[in-house]
Formats: structure tokens, C-alpha cells, sequence
């Protein structure tokens, strides 16, 4: 299992439009075959701060994602929205043991 998670500011003024393009490419990254799961959090302590929590079965399905229409459609949207670069860190499952899940 591979899991992501990917940081990102959004600038204001952007949030709800923000959060309707990543509910977008939430439900239709939950339909890809290698995707585990798909979460979409919001810092309530801090406007604009979004953290995705990606996890794939594998280093090709987390690839995979990236050749996806609505990945490539979610990215070009939510670009001008952005106050920065998107902060990713890929990480191995540890617990619960991959095997069992």
C-alpha cells in the first residue's frame, strides 16, 4: 500500500470553489481500481489549508492516478487557486498491517 498525503493553500475567495472542484475529483478518484481511499480534509483552525489523504495498492496505481482525465482536470482548475505549490510526501502503510487490508 502507498499512501500520499498532498498539502495545499488555497488563496481566499477560493475555498468553496476550491472544495467543488476537489469533491469532483474526490468521487471519481474513489471509482479507479487501485485507489484505497480518497479523503479530502479541511484545517478548521486554518482558512485555505487543505490536506488530501491518498491511498493506492500499489506504486502503479498511485501513478495510475496521475494519467487520469479528472486528475488532469481537477489540477489545471485548482492551479489559480492555489497560494502555492502543493506539498506531497509519499509514505508506506505500516499499521493496519497491508496484508489484512
Amino acid at each position: 500500500m502507498i499512501a500520499r498525503i498532498v498539502r495545499v493553500t488555497v488563496k481566499p475567495g477560493y475555498y468553496e470553489q476550491f472544495e467543488a472542484a476537489t469533491g469532483e475529483n474526490h468521487r471519481a478518484s474513489l471509482q479507479e481500481p487501485g485507489v484505497v481511499q480518497f479523503d479530502v480534509l479541511k484545517d478548521e483552525q486554518n482558512p485555505g489549508e487543505y490536506v488530501l489523504y491518498e491511498m493506492y495498492r500499489d506504486a502503479e496505481a498511485a501513478l495510475a492516478h496521475k494519467e487520469t482525465e479528472h486528475y488532469k482536470r481537477w489540477r489545471a482548475t485548482v492551479a489559480e487557486m492555489m497560494a502555492g505549490p502543493r506539498q506531497g510526501a509519499d509514505l508506506r502503510l505500516l499499521f493496519p498491517d497491508p496484508s489484512e487490508v
